[in-house]
C-alpha cells in the first residue's frame, strides 16, 4: 500500500491523503487552512473515489479543486453531504468579497455533488479492490472513521472525539491492522468537559446579571448546536446569528444522526433565530447572550457584535474552540487585539478561554490506541505527534511529511 500526504500530515488543517493499494487509488478529504487567504493542499492527483471523514474546511474545502481537473466517486454520509454545500457556497462568496484568487467555480460544486454516492454508518461497500465501512468519529454529526478491508484493514479517523456530547456519543474502537488517526492535541489533555460547561455557565450568569452582554464565536457546524443544547436551561435571551442557523436547520432535517433529535429541535425552539440586519440591530439591544459566527473572528457577523460592545468593560467574549495560528481569535487570546475593517482594535470587553474541543486528547488517543490495538499507526493532523510516540513506545509508529510517498507492507 503506497501513501502520500497532500496535506495534513504534520499539521492541523487541510488534510489530503491518497492511499494506493493494488487497483485502488482513493483519497481521504481534501481541506484547506482556513487563512488570510487560504492554504491549499499540494495540487490533486487522480483517484477513482474520495471518501470524506466530515464537513469541516480543514476536510472539504478543497474539495472542488479536485473536481476542477478530474473526476472521482464522492463518498459521504447524507449528514457531511448536506452540511458541506452551504459552506463550500460560502467559501466562493469569500473568495469574491476578499478579492482572492478564484481556484474553482460553482460548477465544481455542482460537479462534486454529481459524483456523490451517500453512506451509511455500519454499511459496507466495494471500491476496487477494497471492502469499505464508515463509522461514527464522534466529531460532529456525521463525521466518520473509515475502515477499510483488503488482505490487511485500514482504518482512517479524521477527527476524533471518544466522549458523548449533548449532540453525540463518543467514537468506539474498530480493530485493524493500520491506523491513520489524527493527533490534534497530542501532549495535551482537556479539562474535564463537564467542569468546563460549569464554568462557562458560571461565567454567562456573572457577566449578564452584572448587565453586561456575552458573545459567544462558535464554529457553524457542529459547535452552534452544542452552544445551544448546553445554554437549553439558562433563563436568557439568547440569539444565534450566520451559517449555524442553516446547519441547524440540516441537522434537523437529516435523521440518524443525533444523539437526541427531540431535545435538539426543543433546545433550538428556546432561541431566537438572527435572519436579516433589523434583527442584528434588535439583538445588539436586547440579547444577553449572543451565539455567532465565526467561531475564529475572521469574518461574518461576530465583528459587527464586537465593534457594538467593544468599548463596554461589563460585557464578556467566550471563546469554545481551537483558535488557529495568524486569525483573530488567536490575536485575541495571545495579544487582546483583533482586526475589523481593516482598524486594529484592543476591546475593553472581558475576554475567555472555554475548552469545549471536539478533538480527544492525548490521554484519550492513547486508550484509543490500545483498545484498536493495530500493527501500525500513521499519525497526522497535528504539529506534536512525537508525544504520542512518546506515550506508547511498544507500537510502530509513523510520521509522515506533506508530499512523501511511503509503502506499508
Amino acid at each position: 500500500m503506497k501513501i502520500k500526504f497532500l496535506g495534513g500530515a504534520e499539521e492541523v488543517g487541510r488534510l489530503a491523503i491518497k492511499i494506493e493499494d493494488r487497483d485502488s487509488k482513493i483519497m481521504i478529504d481534501y481541506g484547506i487552512e482556513p487563512e488570510k487567504p487560504p492554504e491549499y493542499p499540494l495540487p490533486p492527483e487522480h483517484v477513482n473515489d474520495i471518501f470524506v471523514t466530515h464537513a469541516h474546511l480543514d476536510h472539504t474545502g478543497a474539495l472542488p479543486v479536485y473536481y476542477h481537473s478530474f473526476k472521482a466517486n464522492l463518498h459521504a454520509t447524507a449528514m457531511t453531504a448536506n452540511s458541506i454545500k452551504p459552506i463550500l457556497n460560502d467559501s466562493l462568496k469569500i473568495m469574491r468579497l476578499e478579492n482572492y484568487t478564484k481556484v474553482f467555480n460553482e460548477d465544481d460544486v455542482d460537479n462534486l455533488f454529481k459524483s456523490l454516492v451517500t453512506s451509511k454508518y455500519g454499511e459496507s461497500m466495494e471500491v476496487g479492490s477494497l471492502t469499505a465501512i464508515p463509522y461514527t468519529a464522534g466529531h460532529i454529526p456525521g463525521s466518520s472513521m473509515w475502515w477499510f478491508q483488503n488482505s490487511k484493514s485500514f482504518m482512517v479517523t479524521g477527527d476524533l472525539y471518544t466522549k458523548d456530547t449533548n449532540l453525540l456519543s463518543g467514537a468506539k474502537p474498530v480493530k485493524t491492522d493500520i491506523l491513520m488517526m489524527e493527533s490534534t492535541y497530542a501532549g495535551r489533555d482537556h479539562e474535564d468537559r463537564d467542569e468546563v460547561i460549569q464554568r462557562l455557565k458560571d461565567s454567562i450568569k456573572e457577566v449578564v446579571e452584572s448587565g453586561g452582554k456575552v458573545i459567544l464565536p462558535t464554529f457553524a457546524i457542529g459547535r452552534t448546536q452544542e452552544m445551544v443544547m448546553i445554554l437549553k436551561d439558562m433563563n436568557y435571551t439568547i440569539y444565534v446569528d450566520g451559517m449555524g442557523n442553516s446547519i441547524s436547520r440540516i441537522y434537523m432535517e437529516t435523521p440518524g444522526f443525533l444523539r437526541d433529535p427531540k431535545l435538539f429541535r426543543r433546545s433550538i425552539g428556546r432561541v431566537i433565530q438572527i435572519r436579516n440586519n433589523r434583527m442584528r440591530k434588535e439583538a445588539i439591544e436586547e440579547a444577553d447572550v449572543i451565539i455567532t459566527t465565526s467561531g475564529m473572528l475572521d469574518g461574518g457577523p461576530v465583528l459587527g457584535y464586537i465593534d457594538a460592545y467593544a468599548q463596554d468593560s461589563k460585557s464578556a467574549i467566550f471563546l469554545t474552540g481551537y483558535q488557529v495560528q495568524g486569525t483573530n481569535g488567536r490575536s485575541l487570546l495571545e495579544n487582546g487585539t483583533i482586526q475589523i475593517a481593516g482598524a486594529t482594535i484592543k476591546p475593553a470587553m472581558k475576554i475567555d478561554f472555554f475548552d469545549l474541543s471536539a478533538h480527544a486528547g492525548h490521554s484519550d488517543l492513547v486508550k484509543f490506541i490500545k483498545d484498536v490495538d493495530p500493527e501500525t499507526i500513521v499519525l497526522c493532523h497535528g504539529d506534536q505527534r512525537e508525544k504520542l510516540q512518546e506515550s506508547l513506545p511498544e507500537y510502530n509508529f509513523i510520521l509522515p511529511y506533506n508530499g512523501h510517498e511511503f509503502e506499508i507492507n
